[in-house]
């Protein structure tokens, strides 16, 4: 099996951290070393729980640059202790099975680049919320929720929650973009591991779950629209993309009774196009997956 380390990438939520901890400590197949990236700036120091024979180290980010900065900051201070990184946001929740069954997946051929779980919703367990993704030739990206038909199903995008990263693949590609900040990197991580000639895999027999949050609508159509713009999206296609996902930006929040969000949306689609990113002024929360 491939040996890996693991990052949890933390915003304050230090009883998550010790949550995830404890799920590393039961791995059937532990890490060599766990990297904690602490986006927060006030995680402290964290005791291994017992069980978690790897190191655990800190690496405190207190300006808050996003998941992207966090996988590579990661990358930077596990240099040559594996060639695989797990990375796991402070909420993913995961069985014991799940290292194992991802790094098999990895070394299951030489050009898979990156593996995940099925992901559940952890408010409902039955309920699939991505078996990966699927990006339309426009740039909209959907999840995929439908019980995988093999073990190992070839997808366009992993959603960043739980995700194993064969170390070449990420350094070939430069890591993940750190522009687009919260929302869309996993996106654009899978498209760029394609063109440079990886597979991205979701392991039908891997179990993860997570609760998805709601995303400012800004923010998610600016980086959709940022990912456009790098992609080479013709314009009909993007705006076709575009307008669908903001219709059913105002049906959903039409439905919860809530503001529907859409001058926002166009204002972050218009941000994108110009070639607008990373974290807006004032934002100090991160992504939870």
């Amino acid at each position: 099996m491939t040996a890996y380390a693991a990052l949890i990438i933390a915003y304050r939520r230090r009883d998550l951290v010790k949550g995830v901890l404890a799920r590393l400590a039961a791995q059937s197949h532990p890490p060599v070393a766990v990297v904690i990236v602490d986006n927060g700036g006030d995680l402290g120091d964290v005791e291994a729980p017992p069980g978690l024979a790897a190191p655990v180290q800190v690496v405190t980010r207190a300006d808050n640059p996003g998941y992207g900065a966090a996988v590579n900051e990661a990358r930077r201070a596990v240099g040559d202790a594996a060639p695989a990184l797990l990375v796991l946001t402070h909420d993913a929740e995961f069985d014991a099975e799940l290292a194992r069954r991802l790094s098999e997946a990895l070394g299951s051929a030489p050009d898979i680049g990156a593996a995940g779980p099925v992901l559940r919703r952890a408010s409902d367990p039955g309920a699939i919320f991505s078996a990966g993704g699927r990006l339309t030739r426009g740039g909209r990206a959907t999840h995929v929720t439908r019980e995988p038909s093999t073990r190992l199903s070839d997808v366009d995008w992993l959603d960043g929650a739980i995700v194993m990263f064969r170390v070449d693949a990420l350094d070939a590609i430069g890591g993940v973009d750190e522009e687009y900040f919260l929302y869309f990197e996993d996106v654009d991580t899978s498209w760029r591991l394609a063109r440079a000639g990886w597979r991205t895999v979701v392991d039908r027999d891997a179990h993860g779950a997570q609760e998805p949050g709601e995303h400012p609508v800004y923010l998610g159509m600016r980086n959709m629209a940022l990912f456009a713009r790098r992609a080479g999206i013709p314009r009909i296609r993007r705006s076709a993309a575009a307008a669908r996902r903001l219709a059913e930006v105002a049906a959903s929040a039409l439905v919860r009774g809530r503001p529907a969000g859409v001058s926002d949306g166009w204002r972050g689609w218009r941000d994108g196009l110009q070639g607008m990113s990373g974290k807006p002024a004032g934002r100090g929360d991160d992504r939870d997956g």
